[in-house]
């Protein structure tokens, strides 16, 4: 390996920064973004504006452009996630080179969409066609599940939140996807027959595209036990041994178009509060640091896959989905930060 070669920026589609979720403002700022990028490599992020209670879409969404101009030096694609907005709203935002992203649970957050409602969107933005992204978990199953396991260890997460519920949203989805001719882009998939499904709808729908994140190919349930298990509390939760392993297994095969980390990073402080009660617990972990070295260290170095397809999964790929280019700056050095750890 020459130590002197040149490799591409790094690129993550699937990062949220500069919000609140849950009620629980994120850990990272667009200036606290570019001083962790700047050091790991990352030199384009997609970016999420979840439109909220009191602000329209497009004015949160040009604060959020301003912010990221002023704090962040890389390149922002923008994830737009309408609640009420109107298609007449939306539809100068998307010309502008922005996407949508859907969510099929949430339903108490105010953020869960019917697969009607994604269709008639599919439907309203069919003369200009910008790409849906889809948090997919089957609301009702999520619902039916919460109801039988009550909340009450970390690991429960795994049981409120199966596997089932994602592969159905997922199949309905992709069913929408096939029927209108749509590009849809299927983040974080956690569950090896969902993955299956979207290989099957590709050949219908060129269109189709899907992520994995790296935690879900790393780590499975065993790691929602045990001591500060509820700092890595996310949605879809980790998975069982049985599914974490087919899930490489697929990675190699080549079903997955990219790598994103999900970056959803609360501080540790709101984490433990309710360590004790993790139904209240904020939802997600940080990884974009860690994007590109921890597969390169449990998958690369360990001959599961090459330097070369990691490097198509977080540089070149990414780059074309959010439309810009990744260009030779790195050594691999550079790109090496630190292995995940939310301890």
């Amino acid at each position: 390996m020459q130590s002197d070669k040149l490799y591409p920026w790094l690129c993550d589609f699937h990062v949220h920064v500069g919000e609140r979720i849950g009620g629980y403002k994120l850990r990272d700022d667009f200036a606290a973004l570019d001083s962790m990028a700047k050091k790991h490599g990352i030199a384009v992020i997609g970016a999420f504006v979840t439109e909220e209670a009191g602000l329209s879409l497009t004015d949160k969404y040009r604060r959020m452009q301003d912010d990221a101009s002023k704090h962040f030096s890389g390149h922002v694609h923008w994830h737009l996630t309408p609640i009420t907005a109107s298609v007449d709203e939306v539809y100068p935002l998307v010309e502008e080179g922005c996407d949508l992203k859907f969510y099929t649970t949430y339903k108490q957050a105010g953020l869960y969409s019917s697969y009607e409602r994604i269709g008639r969107w599919m439907q309203d933005l069919s003369g200009f066609k910008p790409r849906i992204l889809v948090h997919c978990e089957d609301n009702a199953i999520v619902e039916e599940s919460s109801a039988r396991h009550p909340f009450n260890t970390p690991f429960d997460h795994t049981l409120r939140r199966p596997e089932q519920a994602e592969v159905l949203a997922v199949e309905r989805v992709l069913d929408l996807a096939v029927k209108h001719a749509y590009p849809v882009h299927i983040v974080h998939v956690s569950a090896p027959q969902a993955a299956l499904l979207i290989k099957e709808a590709k050949t219908a729908n060129p269109d189709i595209t899907c992520e994995t994140a790296p935690h879900y190919l790393i780590y499975n349930e065993d790691r929602l036990k045990g001591d500060n298990a509820h700092r890595w509390l996310c949605s879809p939760p980790f998975r069982s041994e049985q599914s974490r392993g087919p899930l490489v297994e697929l990675l190699q095969d080549g079903v997955f178009d990219i790598l994103a980390s999900d970056h959803c990073a609360f501080t540790k402080e709101d984490k433990d509060r309710f360590r004790d009660r993790p139904e209240q617990v904020p939802c997600g972990i940080p990884g974009l640091e860690s994007l590109f070295n921890s597969i390169y260290r449990k998958l690369v170095l360990k001959g599961a896959i090459s330097l070369e397809r990691l490097v198509d999964l977080c540089c070149l790929r990414p780059a074309g989905l959010m439309r810009t280019v990744a260009r030779p700056e790195w050594t691999l050095n550079q790109l090496l930060g630190k292995e995940m750890d939310y301890e």
